[in-house]
């Protein structure tokens, strides 16, 4: 049985809205928390994304392919 979230006067909840900008900064965050910082090449995607230049799906694509990128270069070393 799937239970829907309520508030604590039985209204449901209102939608949560996080600009592109506030999620960039979340996620910059989050990875700084774990002792880690973006790439210059993700920081340059992240900052298109954000600026609408390219949506969820490319900036997932094209971070994958720096990850690829990096992981190739790494093991040619």
């Amino acid at each position: 049985m799937q239970r829907s979230a309520v508030t604590s006067n039985g209204a449901a909840p209102g939608v949560v809205k996080v600009t592109r900008k506030q999620a960039a900064a979340d996620a910059d965050g989050l990875l700084r928390a774990e002792g880690l910082e973006m790439s210059p090449e993700h920081q340059a995607l992240s900052a298109r994304w954000v600026a609408g230049e390219i949506d969820d799906e490319e900036l997932e694509r094209l971070g994958l392919e720096l990850v690829r990128e990096r992981l190739a270069a790494t093991a040619v070393r």
